[in-house]
């Protein structure tokens, strides 16, 4: 295992399989200039694909150990391992927005770490159906992916719009409800609106 120690004593741990697979960073400048305080200054972690709570921020200290150090939020019980779950997000309409027209682009950005993500569907009547949205292409392996879905309004009313996504391995995200402790959090967006033409 590889541990790290920052300034304000907060540690926290992963495998050096993991700290050696090329991509893990050492952030010491942003932008050219030192890393600011607020951002983790003198120096940072980044580890691709696992949640930030391992990204150790004001960083003064690395060990190497030969056992699975517990960092603090392991410590509270949280994973060690703290891989990224697959998640999806609407981010347009918004959430009891009242949509004019009959046609509407709706839009959102889906994530699944390293594994990337295959494909994103969207609902328009909470979950009965799904239909394929369209990717942008992604920018990086380690970036959210943005999607669209053009939408055909059938008829003025209120409708149920889910979001779900499949990453790169083939996986469904997960449609059970859980929050981010202990492994991180689970779910498909959901948002109401109302076709109003």
């Amino acid at each position: 295992m590889w541990s790290s120690e920052p300034a304000d004593g907060y540690s926290d741990s992963f495998p050096v399989k993991r700290a050696m697979a090329g991509d893990v960073l050492v952030a010491y400048k942003m932008n050219g200039v030192s890393l600011p305080e607020a951002h983790g200054f003198p120096a940072r972690i980044i580890v691709p694909g696992i949640y930030g709570m391992k990204h150790v921020q004001w960083l003064t200290e690395i060990e190497l150990v030969d056992h699975d150090y517990q960092g603090y939020y392991q410590k509270q019980g949280w994973s060690d391992d703290a891989i990224v779950k697959t998640m999806s997000r609407i981010d347009l309409p918004g959430h009891g927005e009242t949509i004019q027209g009959r046609d509407y682009t709706v839009r959102g950005l889906a994530f699944a770490g390293m594994r990337g993500i295959q494909q994103v569907e969207v609902s328009t009547d909470g979950g009965k159906s799904w239909q394929l949205a369209t990717l942008d292409p992604a920018i990086s392996p380690y970036a959210w992916v943005f999607w669209f879905y053009p939408w055909m309004i059938p008829s003025p009313g209120r409708y149920t719009i889910v979001v779900r996504a499949t990453d790169g391995t083939g996986r469904l995200q997960s449609s059970v409800e859980q929050k981010p402790a202990p492994d991180g959090a689970t779910g498909q967006h959901e948002i109401t609106v109302t076709g109003n033409r």
